[in-house]
């Protein structure tokens, strides 16, 4: 489904992002990843081909990081197809205790470097007339949640630009939507584990009775960045095992 399209996928290393890069890969696609750790960029590369995939260690808040990886994106590929805002962080903190510097941490990484991602690719995309964006928010941004708040404004943030850019640019054959996934097994499962109350908790919440793999957020961004989605824009698909629905 996704045959020689050029994917940017941010965040690529553990996870969704890992995940997404593989089943992308899959589908046919060529690739851009970037992520944090050398490491992870290292053990990706083995599954893969150089030549359908560029990747480089970067960090995503970083704009002079991120517009070289957009300059080797083009530069190998000649065009950008998809761009899939996965990176991101969280903490756990009570309201009163979270500081300036920490706002402002969650902020660039979560939201502000989507918002220069965006910029820089989406002229790409209206010279080709068409393309994807996928932002990765949560059910976090739709909801509220104790202890997270500073991480909740920034994945409700990304719905808010979601929405606004999907309008922007519906006119230009550009779709831009939103994932907000729930309890999910990536590299916090085995930490959250250790709180059995809370991880008890969020398993009573969920209908389905069970966290969600990686490879099902994926699959749904293979849909999103497919020819399957091309009227669809500014959505916020929630992948949660039914938390929403209760």
């Amino acid at each position: 489904m996704l045959k020689d399209k050029v994917c940017i996928v941010t965040g690529a290393g553990k996870g969704f992002g890992k995940e997404i890069a593989k089943e992308f890969y899959a589908q046919g696609a060529k690739l851009a990843l970037i992520t944090r750790s050398q490491e992870d960029i290292d053990n990706l590369m083995v599954k893969f081909d150089s030549e359908r995939v560029l990747s480089i260690c970067g960090d995503v808040s970083d704009g002079n990081i991120v517009s070289q990886f957009i300059s080797q994106t083009i530069n190998k590929f000649g065009v950008i197809d998809v761009l899939v805002n996965n990176a991101g962080m969280r903490f756990r903190k009570e309201f009163l205790d979270i500081s300036n510097d920490e706002l402002d941490q969650v902020l660039d990484v979560n939201l502000k470097s989507m918002v220069f991602l965006c910029q820089k690719v989406l002229p790409y995309m209206i010279k080709n007339n068409s393309g994807k964006i996928i932002n990765m928010s949560s059910i976090a941004g739709t909801l509220g949640f104790a202890n997270l708040s500073g991480y909740v404004i920034s994945k409700a943030a990304i719905i808010g630009l979601t929405k606004s850019l999907a309008v922007e640019f519906a006119d230009r054959n550009i779709q831009i939507n939103a994932l907000a996934p729930g309890f999910c097994k990536t590299s916090y499962f085995e930490n959250f584990q250790e709180n059995k109350e809370l991880y008890d908790f969020t398993l009573s919440r969920t209908p389905m009775n069970r966290w969600g793999d990686s490879k099902e957020i994926a699959d749904v961004c293979v849909f999103l960045a497919s020819d399957m989605s091309n009227y669809m824009t500014g959505e916020v698909l929630k992948v949660d095992g039914g938390w929403s629905a209760c």
